[in-house]
């Protein structure tokens, strides 16, 4: 008689009832919602990383520009898949006579960061991943856009900001040329 009743029992269920199955995709979309915030948390932390780091070296571009007689300024680009920031500096060697070119070159971020800059006059902006920012700065302390051989651009255009944005997350470093001053903001 029970092997007949169990029987009948496991005749009767034949899946699983409404409310186990709404836990179940609330278990999910709970899941799916922290992995998200992580997520998302991550990137922000990356994007702010990766604008600090370029700021930082702007300043240090321009502190050793104010009392350095020769070249020295900063490239952004991308290469080999990764924001790259550039301190350059020519060096001269009163041994050969000489002048040499001193390179130190950081990874400031991944290329899934995009970083435009733009120019005051310009109506688009330029990406660094197509167009290389070089940037110095005069024994004053103004910043100036410079070729690759760090002489300063004819027309002294002039840099408005530089911002960094991963998806729907931006920073900008907002500049005043003429005294070198930065902020970095959320944009």
């Amino acid at each position: 008689m029970n092997v007949m009743k169990i029987m009948k029992n496991l005749k009767s269920n034949k899946g699983f009832t409404l409310i186990e199955i709404l836990v179940v995709l609330a278990l999910i979309g709970v899941s799916m919602g922290v992995i998200g915030i992580s997520s998302s948390s991550s990137s922000m932390n990356n994007l702010r990383k990766c604008t600090n780091a370029a700021n930082s070296l702007l300043s240090r571009c321009r502190i050793n520009s104010m009392y350095r007689a020769e070249p020295v300024f900063i490239e952004l680009t991308v290469s080999g898949g990764n924001i790259v920031g550039r301190y350059i500096e020519r060096a001269f060697n009163e041994e050969d006579e000489e002048a040499t070119w001193r390179t130190e070159e950081q990874i400031l971020g991944r290329a899934n960061i995009e970083v435009l800059y733009f120019i005051e006059g310009e109506d688009e902006p330029r990406n660094i991943a197509h167009d290389p920012l070089r940037v110095g700065f005069t024994r004053r302390g103004a910043l100036v856009l410079v070729d690759a051989e760090g002489m300063q651009l004819a027309g002294e255009p002039r840099l408005d900001e530089i911002r960094f944005t991963n998806g729907s997350i931006t920073y900008v470093i907002d500049i005043i040329p003429e005294t070198g001053n930065r902020r970095v903001r959320a944009g």
